[in-house]
Parts: C-alpha cells; structure tokens; sequence
C-alpha cells in the first residue's frame, strides 16, 4: 500500500506511545526509573522526534514527570484507575453512539465512518510491518471515535470527555499493544475493527440500544483485549 494513500500517516510518534504505554503496564518502565528522549529513539529505532512527542504526552497523562535535568522520571500508576476510567469513557461513547443512532447520522458522516472502516482493513490487510500497520490503525481509528464524538448531536458529551481524556490513555484513539507480539496485536485490532463495523451498522439502521451496547464494549475491552494477548 503506498504511504502517500489518503488517510494513512506515516508518522510513528502514536506507535511510539502505545509501545511506552504497554511497557508501562507491563512494569518494563517501573516507577522511578528515568527515560529520556535519547533512550526511546534508541530503543524503538525511530528518530528523536517521534520520541520527544511521546514523551510530551506521557507527561501530560501524568505518566512521566519531567527531572531537573535532561530526561524524565516514570511514575507510579494505578490500574485500578486507568480501568475506573475506561469504564467512564465507555458510558460516554457508548452514549455519543447511541444519540447519533437515535437521532440519525448525515449522509456526510456515515461516508466518513465507512471511509475510515475500509481503510482500516486495507492497512491491516497490507504487508506492511507490523509497527507501521498498528501506527496507521490508531490514526484511523481515532478519527473514527472523533467523528462520533463530535457529531453525535449532544455537545455535553464532548464536554464531559474532554476533562476524561487528559488522563492516561483515555484520549480518544488510544491503542496499548504488545510489540513483541505485533501478530498477535493484529489479530487484536482486526477484532476492533470488525467492532466499528458492527458499530456502524447499528448507526445506520438507527438501533439506539445495540449502538450504545457495541460501543461500550468495545472501549471497555480494550485493556482486556490487550492482557489476555500478552499473557
């Protein structure tokens, strides 16, 4: 597939963070140990750009905190938190889907939802590596969540989620896999995409109910999804 294809980025800042967020759940990052920008580049063979973004994001999560010094010390997080907070942001999404269902979603934004759907398998389907098919998921797949969200038809949803999204790994989009098993992770994400297809399906045909119920459990098994594939 050809980089330049509308709706496939080429950046890898976002596979950068879903690396770091995994290797923070999985305690490969504990708490108190540093990480700098020189390190991550190193690490995961990229350049110190996509690095320096991550680690930008990590910071504003909460995740890092920056030292006196060069670099960034790893804080301690609570999972408990992280699932407490998911669990929130299934109720708003689920409800987002669930309004556009009821209310009806323009010709406009069933063509965008369908769009994103299709290119997602493309980019699955592609043969590509691994790292760079699970990048331009997550690019996708936020546009997905974002066009939902954005044009359900109740603005307080939004509202409500943009104070959620600040915290770890509850922006919209947000992807955790495994890089040592990226097979494994596609088998993953082609789970979540047949999700959005289901999603939309239930979008069209107005099923209020099943858009909301599709959607929750969509964003609620994402952690799951994830530790059942790593373990």
């Amino acid at each position: 597939m050809d980089g330049n294809e509308p709706g496939v980025t080429e950046t890898s800042d976002q596979r950068v963070l879903a690396v770091l967020h995994r290797m923070i759940i999985d305690n490969k990052l504990k708490a108190g140990d540093k990480i700098s920008e020189v390190q991550v580049a190193a690490m995961l063979n990229v350049s110190r750009t996509p690095a320096r973004l991550a680690l930008k994001t990590l910071e504003v999560e909460g995740l890092i905190k920056k030292r006196s010094g060069r670099g960034f010390t790893v804080q301690a997080i609570q999972m408990e938190d992280i699932a407490d907070g998911f669990e929130v942001r299934g109720v708003l999404e689920g409800l987002g889907a669930r309004v556009m269902a009821k209310r009806g979603a323009s010709d406009e934004v069933i063509a965008q939802l369908t769009q994103y759907v299709n290119a997602i398998d493309v980019i699955l389907d592609s043969d590509r590596p691994g790292d760079e098919r699970i990048a331009n998921y997550q690019e996708m797949n936020t546009r997905f969540h974002e066009v939902i969200m954005d044009n359900c038809g109740n603005t307080y949803v939004r509202f409500v989620f943009t104070r959620l999204e600040k915290l770890p790994m509850l922006k919209l989009g947000t992807v955790v896999f495994n890089n040592e098993r990226q097979q494994q992770e596609i088998m993953r994400l082609r789970l979540g995409n047949l999700q959005h297809r289901l999603i939309l399906d239930a979008i069209i045909k107005r099923d209020a109910q099943r858009a909301e119920t599709m959607m929750r459990e969509h964003v609620n098994q994402t952690l799951l999804y994830s530790e059942i594939l790593s373990s």
